[in-house]
């Protein structure tokens, strides 16, 4: 009647003169006014045609006729009219709760684990198990690259390098201990001789006694033979003559020798004693733990590094085993030392020791060590997708990829201005057209907040900080490219989906359906097999549903009563 009444002034208006511009600015006016149930004012009478006074002025009528007809076919035809929005929100007035819908896709709670090499480098094998959509092996070797059996070789060569190392400083230790006994010897012969030396001192002064006794005896006989030649006879003076010169002679031969023999002694002793702590100091050196040798010391670096860069010729999984690892890695020297010297055998070594790589990964299937999968362990890696082959090159593309599916995560990207409407533990369906069985979307159980059956029930688990434009590309052509979103991660809730589930399976038994086996009961197992799929996500409110698993229960139980 609002509207009617006001079209009626700007009719007269329109025949006193006025421009059809306040004619239309008074209209949009007139549209804003609301009737009592917050609906828009319909025409409650026809328009009457107006005699024609003027042709600006029949224009204008006939303008505002068909604008006036046109806005009442919009506030007709179009669904949101039946909310009026007023432009601005009164206060004090409590907005009323609604459903927030994102987009979103499932993946494992772990996410998905890329596998890659250097690029350039060639893919020699796979390891045995590695299949796509299969678990992988329990010792987490995926496979190895060309250059797995180049860094084996420069291992081999590495630890040959040490065992070279390892056997000359057992002969420098071998001879710094000959050396050391040779100068314990020679200090021994120096100490001898200088004992000697104070033996023939001792020597010295017998000789003197007896050179003055031979002398004294002399004397006596000459004097003797000059009183009374028939008492000492020539031949005794002669005699005694010869033994005090050599008495004499000895003595002075020994007194001459006996100086340099103590000079060359003492100086042999001292010569011996620095030998002997020289060769004691170099035999303590060589008597050190091999491991502390600076030599070996850069020899252990360098296989170190040798090793790690073995390790990147090898696939491993997030969680291996170390056991499996070790022993792919290791090398077994030659017993022979000429085998160990001989350069032939380098190559050949290395082909001995590399196992092969089917034997490693099924030897240790029932490893327990740290970090390894037992066959039963719920943590083990599935191959989702594997890209390169036997003999393919490695490029920038990751080799395969990983995921732990044992359980899912949804992970939503909600509308930042819709972030307000979320908060932690908030219930939430996940629904896709590709779920099938007790998920899939079905009848609606709630005709107040149109809840519908099916779907995966899951509940708000972390809500983002950052803001950053959508990932997840509409389906819908008319959908706004121009909004950011922030992330939200959403888990499957195990029991709210089991008590869904037994609320379905009642519904059908007591319709009389046959279930189906090959339907999966399990949520989570039923989103691990559509890794990646996106999927329309509901945010259910508090005042639609406290508690949706209940109220889906509370309805099945009244169809199953009405059955």
């Amino acid at each position: 009647m609002v509207i009617s009444r006001l079209l009626d002034i700007e009719m007269r208006d329109a025949h006193s003169g006025e421009g059809s511009g306040l004619i239309m600015v008074r209209l949009k006016r007139a549209l804003n006014v609301l009737n009592s149930n917050g609906r828009p004012a319909i025409f409650t009478r026809q328009l009457k045609p107006l005699p024609r006074r003027h042709s600006m002025h029949s224009v204008a009528t006939s303008h505002l006729r068909w604008t006036a007809l046109r806005v009442v076919a919009i506030c007709v035809l179009l669904p949101g009219c039946q909310e009026w929005p007023s432009g601005q929100q009164q206060e004090g007035v409590d907005q009323t709760a609604r459903t927030v819908f994102a987009l979103g896709h499932l993946r494992p709670a772990t996410g998905i684990i890329e596998i890659r090499a250097t690029p350039g480098d060639r893919l020699k094998t796979l390891a045995e198990g590695v299949v796509e959509n299969e678990l992988i092996p329990t010792s987490g070797i995926l496979g190895s690259l060309d250059s797995y059996d180049m860094g084996k070789a420069q291992l081999l060569a590495l630890e040959q390098k040490k065992q070279l190392a390892s056997q000359k400083y057992r002969h420098q230790k071998q001879l710094a201990a000959a050396q050391l006994a040779q100068a314990n010897a020679s200090q021994a012969q120096a100490l001898a001789k200088q004992k000697e030396v104070a033996l023939q001192e001792s020597k010295l002064k017998v000789l003197e006694e007896a050179v003055w006794l031979e002398t004294t005896e002399f004397e006596k006989l000459t004097h003797l033979w000059a009183d009374d030649p028939e008492l000492v006879t020539d031949h005794q003076l002669a005699k005694q003559k010869n033994k005090l010169d050599l008495t004499t002679e000895d003595f002075r031969i020994a007194n001459m020798g006996y100086a340099s023999a103590k000079k060359a002694t003492d100086l042999a002793v001292e010569s011996a004693t620095a030998s002997c702590q020289v060769a004691e100091l170099v035999h303590r050196q060589a008597s050190q733990v091999f491991s502390s040798q600076l030599e070996t010391k850069l020899i252990d670096q360098e296989i170190e590094v040798a090793k790690e860069a073995l390790k990147r010729s090898v696939l491993l999984a997030p969680q291996y085993s170390a056991k499996a690892l070790d022993k792919l890695i290791s090398v077994t020297l030659p017993k022979s030392s000429e085998n160990a010297l001989s350069g032939n055998n380098l190559l050949s070594g290395a082909a001995e020791v590399a196992p092969d790589m089917a034997a490693v990964v099924g030897s240790n299937n029932s490893d327990t060590g740290s970090g390894e999968n037992r066959p039963d362990d719920p943590a083990r890696y599935r191959a989702l997708k594997i890209f390169l082959h036997d003999g393919e090159i490695i490029t920038q593309a990751p080799i395969m990829q990983l995921g732990n599916l044992s359980n899912m995560v949804c992970i939503a990207e909600v509308y930042d201005a819709d972030r307000k409407e979320l908060h932690l533990n908030q219930n939430v369906v996940i629904r896709s057209p590709a779920f099938s069985g007790y998920f899939a979307d079905s009848e609606i159980i709630d005709s107040q907040s149109q809840l519908r059956r099916g779907g995966i029930l899951g509940q708000v688990m972390q809500i983002g900080r950052m803001v950053a434009p959508p990932g997840l590309a509409s389906r819908n052509p008319l959908a706004p490219a121009d909004r950011s979103v922030i992330e939200v991660q959403i888990a499957i809730s195990d029991e709210a989906n089991r008590k869904a589930v037994d609320v379905a399976k009642k519904m059908l038994e007591a319709q009389g359906k046959t279930l189906n086996a090959e339907w999966d009961e399990n949520a989570n197992a039923h989103a691990a097999k559509n890794v990646g799929l996106q999927v329309t996500v509901e945010f259910i409110s508090a005042s639609q549903s406290p508690d949706l698993e209940d109220k889906a229960s509370a309805n099945g139980d009244a169809e199953s009563g009405k059955k």
